[in-house]
């Protein structure tokens, strides 16, 4: 998840186009600091239990180590045990008082629908009973290559590893939560959070990704169905009828690069087109993007970026999807309406350059 558009921040400033980006970037954070959301925290996690998929490396085990230190329950899923053990350790240092809270690894292969069923149960039956209050869904990799030079193995192992890991988890975690209960037994109970990890690549196409910016745009596309169908649940809680112990909310976030040694392993692999046409993306770590994410998270976000370009990236593309802030987000699809008439024709531009001056990529059939 490591990818920006340098055309943005290159050769705009001296047209009025630039003056224009200029301007309304300006206006965009003036405006969001007078309408955005309130002081009240939309994401209390002291004491409440959350699972983190992915959560023993890079930002799944970022966000595990800051939601501990806010007073969460964590239990972190990924395949291997011993990094499961060395991350748990990481997290038990984080956190806020190891005397109240409680820490779990579970390992498991997350493509499995079956064993993601099973990881909800054990946890459930872990949390006394009780399912967890958060699902972060952070596991994943990224394979980058033309798309042709890729073989189709990869590339539906790339739609396992990105968008089944992310869907079996979500499924298995809704058909816990969404157990009817009798208006009799229902009490009031804290909104449950499932929470997807994307990319901006699932906002704009880069040359290069074709393995796996598709499966980013599904998980986006499950976010957004999810988030129509919740509802459904969430209003049979308010008339009477059977209906679910708590709310639920879907969030979504989407980081660009992230400092890890899976950004270091992908660097390897990504065609020099592909980090040309990216030159300008200055990767977070993996502690800031979590930190910002929850800082997201606690404002009630839904669609969420991590930096600037990222949140123009989410503006050229926002569609149909619900709005974080109407104004706020109003203005930042005008700002990058105005921006992306210059960077797609630009990346299509610089991948036509590419050809004349270097002829076909080399073909590496995997």
């Amino acid at each position: 998840m490591h990818q920006t558009l340098s055309l943005i921040t290159s050769d705009l400033s001296p047209t009025k186009l630039g003056f224009s980006v200029l301007f309304c970037s300006f206006l965009l954070y003036t405006v969001g600091k007078m309408f955005g959301f309130g002081s009240r925290n939309e994401f209390v996690v002291e004491g409440r239990t959350v699972v983190i998929t992915g959560g023993s490396d890079g930002m799944g085990k970022a966000v595990a180590c800051q939601l501990a230190a806010k007073g969460a329950n964590v239990v972190i899923v990924a395949r291997t045990v011993k990094k499961l053990q060395e991350a748990l350790d990481d997290v038990k240092a984080s956190a806020a008082n190891l005397n109240r809270q409680r820490f779990h690894y579970i390992s498991a292969d997350l493509k499995d629908a079956a064993q993601c069923e099973q990881i909800i149960n054990e946890v459930t039956e872990w949390n006394d009973g009780l399912p967890p209050d958060v699902a972060w869904c952070c596991a994943g990799y990224c394979n980058p290559g033309f798309f042709i030079d890729t073989s189709v193995e990869t590339l539906r192992d790339q739609m396992d590893t990105v968008y089944w890991t992310a869907a079996n988890t979500a499924h298995a975690t809704l058909r816990k939560w969404l157990v009817p209960v009798s208006p009799a037994e229902q009490k009031p109970m804290p909104r449950r959070h499932l929470i997807f990890t994307c990319s901006t690549l699932a906002f704009v196409s880069v040359a290069g990704y074709g393995p796996y910016s598709p499966a980013k745009a599904a998980i986006r596309s499950l976010s957004d169905t999810l988030n129509q169908e919740v509802e459904i649940y969430n209003g049979a809680r308010v008339s009477g009828h059977a209906a679910p112990a708590a709310d639920i909310k879907i969030h979504t976030v989407f980081p660009m690069g992230i400092l890890s040694p899976g950004f270091d392993n992908e660097q390897k692999m990504k065609p020099e087109l592909t980090k040309q046409l990216e030159a300008a993306d200055k990767p977070q770590t993996t502690r800031e993007v979590a930190s910002t994410s929850i800082a997201a998270l606690e404002r009630g976000e839904y669609l969420i970026t991590t930096m600037f370009v990222g949140h123009i990236m989410k503006g050229s593309a926002m569609g149909v999807s619900p709005r974080n802030s109407l104004i706020r987000d109003t203005l930042t699809s005008w700002l990058s309406s105005l921006a992306f008439l210059h960077v797609i024709p630009d990346l299509r531009r610089q991948a036509w350059n590419w050809g004349v001056k270097n002829g076909l990529p080399f073909t590496n059939s995997k």
